[in-house]
């Protein structure tokens, strides 16, 4: 059933439950609950009901629910109908389903390059240091 090692589901976190702290796992992550953190795992499926405030990091991430961060994909994230995006995809293929909701930045990167991503902070805190650049140099 589970041949490829993404497969291979370690986390399931079920609807009604919620947990406050990063996730972690070295297969499959399915959300349907709600994670107050990060996710971070081979593949991350996040279903209709799920809600996720925290960035998700995974191989593959396939987003059906609501999430107010950023998705970080190495090499696919698919937005599904029913998801809510708040937040910028890091990716090097992009799938969105017609019905999705995605506010904030895509941006197609290579492989290679997903890791250098997934150590990077969130938009947030980039668009604050570009104003606080700009504004030193309008000073100086």
């Amino acid at each position: 059933m589970f041949s490829r090692k993404a497969d291979r589901l370690k986390l399931v976190i079920g609807e009604g439950s919620k947990i406050t702290g990063n996730v972690e796992a070295l297969g499959t992550i399915i959300l349907n609950g709600t994670v107050i953190g990060h996710i971070i795992g081979e593949k991350a499926i996040v279903g209709e009901k799920a809600y996720v405030k925290g960035d998700v990091v995974a191989n593959n991430i396939i987003m059906a629910g609501k999430i107010d961060g950023c998705l970080k994909g190495k090499e696919r994230v698919e937005l599904r109908a029913t998801a809510k995006v708040c937040g910028d995809i890091f990716t090097s293929r992009l799938s969105i389903t017609e019905g999705a909701v995605f506010h904030g930045m895509s941006f197609m990167i290579q492989p290679d390059q997903a890791e250098h991503e997934e150590s990077r902070p969130s938009a947030q805190h980039d668009e604050s240091k570009v104003v606080e650049l700009f504004l030193k140099e309008k000073s100086g």
